[in-house]
């Protein structure tokens, strides 16, 4: 008999991201019964009043970053502080350090799922994720240095060209680069030599986009959509709603903060059904964990 895989799912939260989180998982158990795997939420402070939420979930795990991994990140933020605020994203690279899984579905706390994921996790590729070519933006392309959009013309024979690049909101890791190599060679990329140059506000993604250019096997957009991008792909009929599997909110502004721009998103009649849909699935989660 053929060994069953070990799967997981992963995320990365913070006492500011605990309603994501548990919209997150929530959601993505309700519309994929099949999945029997591990839950396992990176973080470094959790409260134990906040981790016992989770309990409503089976198999959770909470996993701190390693050292090695926390003081790079320290070491980063130390010579270059604008990216103190943002060092949790960096966390997303411990993921590659769960060496135990065969395959591994990585999410941010900020998505809610909307379908069920298991035709893509019997592909057979290593790494699969989104474009995170903003759609009227096509035909651009990112500069490694700088990690800014660049005109297509630019990308013959250009060696500082990533000429496709990724959203890392969501990744399907396969074995192959769920191991230590993988995990160092990513860690040797939070440097400040690589941040130093970078003009735009990514983080990890500018990690990950560097290591594994090449590497990727793109998913159709509506395994990530990202909110701000969706009515101008549904707009051009490039993606239909039915095709939504997993929907993206991305930026400073969540569905679970109560904000003047929520409040006026929420009267717009192609954003309200998305945040409402976030909010009923909220709201179904906090009848099971009792708050």
């Amino acid at each position: 008999m053929e060994k069953q895989a070990k799967l997981a799912i992963a995320t990365v939260t913070s006492q500011d991201f605990v309603p994501g989180t548990l919209v997150l998982i929530h959601s993505f158990l309700k519309h994929n019964p099949w999945f029997k795997g591990d839950i396992v939420i990176i973080c470094d402070s959790l409260e134990v009043e906040k981790k016992r939420l989770f309990q409503v979930f089976p198999r959770v795990i909470f996993k701190r970053p390693s050292d090695d991994l926390l003081l790079k990140i320290g070491h980063l933020c130390r010579n270059l502080p604008k990216l103190f605020p943002k060092r949790q994203r960096f966390y997303s690279i411990e993921v590659f350090n769960l060496e135990s899984y065969d395959k591994l579905l990585f999410f941010d706390s900020d998505m809610l799922i909307c379908g069920n994921l298991s035709e893509i996790v019997t592909l057979p590729q290593e790494l699969l994720a989104c474009s995170d070519n903003p759609y009227e933006k096509t035909g651009s392309v990112r500069n490694k240095i700088s990690y800014k959009w660049l005109p297509n013309d630019q990308k013959a024979n250009n060696p500082e060209i990533l000429p496709m690049t990724f959203n890392s909101g969501f990744m399907v890791v396969g074995k192959e680069f769920l191991n230590p190599e993988t995990y160092k060679d990513l860690k040797r990329l939070i440097d400040t030599s690589i941040f130093d140059k970078i003009r735009t506000h990514n983080t990890d993604q500018v990690v990950l986009n560097l290591h594994f250019d090449g590497k990727v096997t793109f998913l159709p957009a509506g395994y990530n959509l990202i909110l701000s991008q969706s009515p101008e792909l549904i707009k051009n009929d490039r993606i239909d709603t039915d095709e939504i599997k997993i929907l993206h909110f991305t930026g400073k502004y969540k569905p679970w903060e109560a904000t003047e721009k929520m409040d006026e998103l929420m009267k717009d009649p192609y954003y309200s059904k998305f945040i409402a849909d976030w909010h009923a699935e909220y709201e179904s989660v906090k009848s099971k964990v009792g708050k």
